[in-house]
């Protein structure tokens, strides 16, 4: 199988499983999705310059991950790799509604403080990983991961719902090869796991067991 191909497949699992997984899990605790405000944020904060990229590509060259200029001063591409994307019109399309589907369901386990925290935190850890295992390149997929896999892990270790647990095994293992195949996602998503049982330990808006509802 194409290694492209393969972790193709892997990123759709990772994502779009944790999504499955968090939306059985509010289901089956009959929860009203709350309107994902700081998803929408980050949406317009990362849309809006990876539209213009494309008017004026040397936006991207100027805020993509570049370990060479960061290590001369331009300290913002530790940050501004988030905001732009190095995949195409496909890659910020995938990235963008990913976003939106992700953060939506993550927003209804973690508060704003959070949400952030898991965003730019797993975000920011992906893009130095990135230094070493890909030095160039672009795209806020990095902070999808590790909102997606906080919401993973958690699903899994409170629901009490096998068909939500089972669902969230698949992107859970999605997150382990990419790691051991030394992709920035999977860095990144190990970041998310490390970051949902710390905040889970604080006040949050994840209830502490399903059979106590």
């Amino acid at each position: 199988m194409d290694m492209k191909f393969l972790f193709s497949i892997l990123y759709v699992i990772g994502l779009y499983g944790a999504y499955m997984a968090g939306f059985l899990y509010l289901r089956n605790k009959s929860i009203t999705l709350r309107f994902p405000r700081i998803t929408v944020v980050l949406f317009l904060m990362i849309a809006v310059p990876s539209t213009l990229q494309f008017i004026f590509p040397s936006l991207l060259t100027t805020l993509q991950r570049d370990p060479v200029r960061f290590f001369h001063g331009e300290w913002w591409r530790l940050v501004t790799p988030l905001l732009v994307q190095d995949g195409g019109i496909a890659g910020t399309v995938f990235n963008l509604i990913s976003l939106l589907f992700v953060g939506t369901i993550a927003e209804q386990l973690w508060n704003s403080q959070e949400i952030l925290l898991l965003f730019f935190v797993g975000g920011i850890v992906g893009e130095i990983v990135a230094f070493a295992w890909q030095p160039i390149g672009a795209g806020n997929s990095v902070g999808n991961f590790s909102m997606a896999a906080s919401v993973a892990i958690m699903v899994f270790v409170r629901s009490s719902q096998q068909p939500a647990r089972i669902a969230s095994l698949l992107p859970i293992a999605a997150y382990m090869v990419l790691l051991a195949f030394k992709d920035i996602h999977g860095a990144a998503s190990l970041t998310g796991v490390m970051l949902a049982f710390f905040l889970a330990r604080r006040a949050t808006n994840i209830p502490l067991s399903e059979s106590k509802m």
